[in-house]
């Protein structure tokens, strides 16, 4: 009798596990974290301070994102002579094709940075899901 409650008691921790597993891999809502800035596509070069003649890169998990999720990154220039703070210097769109866990946007320039404090806005699906500020120096 004690084995078949034992017994009862694993079956059920058994199925809680899987309907947990289940709607992790599932169920997840989308979303993005782990937001970062890089000099590198790599991101292996991470910082927040960049030289007037780097590319700058802000990179980030993603999950549970189907193909067709929409990004936007807006990146602005705070204090800048001649820039309203509240307009966007660049805006770039990405869709995803689906089945990523890291993506990036890239921000170059044709000439060098001017040095001052920037800040970029990253949005999925038209909602804010991160930031970054950074400085060129």
């Amino acid at each position: 009798m004690a084995n078949k409650s034992l017994y009862l008691i694993l079956a059920v921790g058994v199925v809680l596990l899987a309907a947990i597993f289940v709607y992790d891999a599932v169920g997840s809502k989308p979303g993005a974290s782990n937001f970062y800035m890089a000099t590198d596509m790599n991101g292996k070069n991470r910082t927040t301070v960049f030289s007037p003649a780097n590319h700058v890169y802000i990179f980030f998990n993603v999950s549970g994102i189907e193909a067709g999720t929409r990004f936007q990154s807006r990146w602005y220039g705070l204090d800048l002579e001649g820039q309203d703070p509240a307009v966007p210097l660049r805006v770039i769109d990405y869709t995803c094709e689906g089945g990523a866990s890291k993506l990036f946007f890239e921000l170059s320039s044709i000439g060098d940075w001017p040095k001052g404090n920037y800040k970029v806005e990253v949005y999925m699906n038209d909602a804010k899901v991160g930031e970054q500020t950074f400085s060129v120096q």
